[in-house]
């Protein structure tokens, strides 16, 4: 599951590339609602995709809670 901290990575794509009062759910690619969707869908699926769907999934929701924190 540590893994799935790889997504991650779409923070490099954004410019700039760190700021500090910036939701990262919704504004990068691999945090959209559209890919929460497809990681939701992941979970029915059979090893090793459902583990690899509740990492990200779990990530998602730390990644909420500090934008809940931020407002």
């Amino acid at each position: 599951m540590i893994l799935t901290m790889i997504v991650d990575l779409d923070h490099l794509l954004a410019n700039p590339i760190y700021q500090a009062d910036r939701c990262s759910i919704n504004f990068h690619p691999l945090h959209s609602y559209y890919a929460i969707i497809i990681y939701v869908i992941m979970l029915f699926f059979r090893r090793p995709f459902n583990i690899i769907g509740i990492g990200l999934l779990l990530h998602m929701l730390t990644d909420f809670s500090d934008c809940l924190m931020q407002n």
